[in-house]
């Protein structure tokens, strides 16, 4: 019995020593503890701002969600001009599955999911973006972004005529959008589910400018050439770095008690099988970043991204708030609009919490660019700010 126990105990120890654990806690490097003694500039010398917030379509029944409406209040609050701010919406803007058709049973939910949303920037009056993210595409594909473009753009279109492109890139392509939102400021917006699914071979692509993974490749490098003069904030859904599930680093709890993952009730202990199962899923799955696809997608956007410098990287797809920086370029992670999760941390990572969010970049007419972090401290429902810096 004794020495059964002493293997179990042992097997554990060897389990959670291999373990990426992570937790909700979080995180600041070394270099970043003191961040609070940094004195921001005055908001007067503001040239322009980004909201960004991403995975927001979890709302349930009846309900908004923290985030959103956080945001909404921050929009009507404070300071910054409307013509000078843009939010960002990035990707999964409907959980579970896409945008279904009218008539179908989940339609109204599905609706509901996007009203809150659009409900949060409806009295704004600056540009608005929706990124797709992987949960956009599925079930519906194609068809269903479809259907979600169309309401999105016919709802805020209602409030402001002169703007009605919303929802970037349009139609479920490969292509690379880019807008100047502000004198030198580009704001690129790709479909990175697009990519790491090479949706080419499920749908006809004849409508699109970009059809395969080599033109999307090969237009992305010209691009960011082409961009050479300008700051360029680059959005889509799946991030470059994460150091939440999605990048391999999970809680104690999934490698004990692996089923929690599906069902929060399920906690039956299968101890060894939750390690297994963490050291397969991010190899196998397309959306977790030690994947093939990913890696692919990874070797994509880098090096013109390096190769242009004056870049910032801004995605969701992970529950959580991140800041990475890598040869001088900052890469923001802000996907805890409707959901959070754990966060474990990277060389690279300079910050990183498991907290509901979103992030909000400032440029400053100096050329000084300021990112602010809103979460909940686990106190309040409030959004307060949880890390702040300048980036250049």
């Amino acid at each position: 019995m004794y020495m059964l126990q002493f293997t179990k105990y042992l097997f554990f120890t060897l389990v959670l020593g291999m373990c990426s654990c992570a937790s909700s806690k979080t995180y600041l490097s070394n270099d970043h503890k003191n961040w609070q003694e940094q004195v921001s500039p005055s908001l007067s010398g503001i040239k322009h701002s980004v909201y960004l917030i991403g995975d927001v379509g979890g709302a349930k029944e009846g309900e908004s969600t923290i985030p959103l409406l956080q945001l909404k209040e921050y929009l009507a609050t404070d300071e910054r001009v409307d013509d000078n701010t843009d939010v960002v919406f990035l990707g999964d803007n409907i959980y579970p599955v896409g945008m279904p058709p009218i008539g179908h049973k989940d339609r109204p939910l599905a609706e509901h999911k996007l009203d809150v949303q659009l409900e949060s920037v409806r009295a704004f009056e600056g540009n608005v973006t929706f990124v797709p993210g992987n949960h956009d595409w599925y079930t519906y594909g194609r068809e269903g972004l479809a259907r979600q473009e169309q309401y999105i753009e016919s709802y805020l279109s209602q409030y402001n005529e002169e703007f009605t492109d919303y929802f970037r890139p349009s139609n479920g392509c490969g292509n690379i959008d880019v807008m100047t939102i502000a004198d030198h400021i580009s704001l690129i917006s790709i479909d990175s589910h697009w990519f790491l699914t090479d949706k080419p071979k499920d749908y006809n692509y004849d409508d699109c400018d970009i059809k395969t993974r080599a033109q999307f490749v090969s237009a992305f490098r010209d691009t960011m050439a082409a961009l050479s003069s300008e700051q360029v904030l680059l959005t889509m859904h799946h991030p470059m770095f994460t150091v939440g599930s999605h990048g391999g680093f999970y809680s104690a709890e999934s490698y004990l008690m692996p089923f929690t993952a599906l069902n929060k009730k399920l906690k039956i202990p299968l101890l060894g099988t939750g390690a297994i199962v963490n050291w397969v899923r991010p190899r196998m799955s397309e959306q977790d970043t030690k994947s093939a696809p990913y890696k692919d997608y990874y070797s994509t956007i880098i090096p013109p991204v390096e190769a242009h410098g004056n870049t910032i990287v801004a995605a969701g797809h992970e529950h959580t708030l991140q800041l990475h920086e890598q040869n001088n370029i900052n890469y923001i992670v802000s996907g805890s609009g409707s959901k959070n999760g754990v966060v474990g941390s990277l060389d690279i990572t300079k910050f990183a919490t498991g907290e509901y969010g979103f992030a909000l970049l400032d440029y400053y007419n100096n050329g000084s660019i300021w990112i602010t972090f809103y979460a909940t401290t686990g106190k309040s429902e409030d959004c307060e700010v949880v890390y702040r810096e300048k980036l250049n």
